[in-house]
């Protein structure tokens, strides 16, 4: 016998890599569209609850309204003598920038308040008053009312959040945002 083989008798072992390719994709597309919805629902969302457009009479609800005005606009002051063109460097948005001399005053009910502390002083005040409960039509109990958070054109983010903050440490667990009317000067 000879030691020569034919060409038919050699045969070359190749795999085939599409099955796993496509098992590859398949799997970076699993595994991203599972990492948005397991982010997504890991967010809290405190979202509006739907009042609906139905045919039923809604009884009016007792609200304590929160408003936040404006006093003093302030400066816009950017550090390092940027400008509002600026951009930063590693984020590649806007500049940062403070507000100086930025003031608010807070309205709880029909109080004004030109500090927080006081503001939230008089929101546990509320809480804790007895005579300001309302029906639960969900427990057939007594709640605390509901509080709207109500900005004025010109707050700021911040501004509406400290509010909300000393709402919810005062206690109020149904929170709502609303819009102030404009001032008109």
């Amino acid at each position: 016998m000879s030691n020569r083989r034919t060409a038919l008798e050699i045969e070359e072992a190749r795999s085939d890599t599409t099955p796993m390719i496509d098992v590859v994709f398949l799997m970076i597309v699993f595994f991203v569209c599972i990492d948005f919805r397991v982010l997504e629902a890991k967010l809290p969302a405190y979202l509006p609850k739907d009042q609906g457009a139905g045919t039923q009479v809604v009884v009016p609800q007792e609200q304590l309204v929160v408003r936040v005005t404006v006093t003093e606009p302030g400066t816009v002051a950017f550090a390092n003598g940027q400008s509002a063109d600026s951009l930063d460097a590693g984020t590649g948005r806007p500049a940062r920038y403070a507000l100086r001399g930025h003031r608010v005053a807070w309205q709880v009910g029909p109080n004004h308040f030109t500090d927080l502390g006081a503001a939230q002083r008089e929101l546990l005040r509320l809480a804790a008053d007895a005579s300001l409960l309302v029906p639960d039509t969900a427990t057939g109990g007594k709640k605390r009312m509901r509080c709207v958070v109500e900005g004025t054109p010109d707050t700021r983010y911040d501004d509406i959040a400290r509010a909300a903050d000393a709402v919810r440490a005062a206690g109020f667990d149904d929170l709502c945002f609303g819009m102030a009317p404009a001032r008109r000067g």
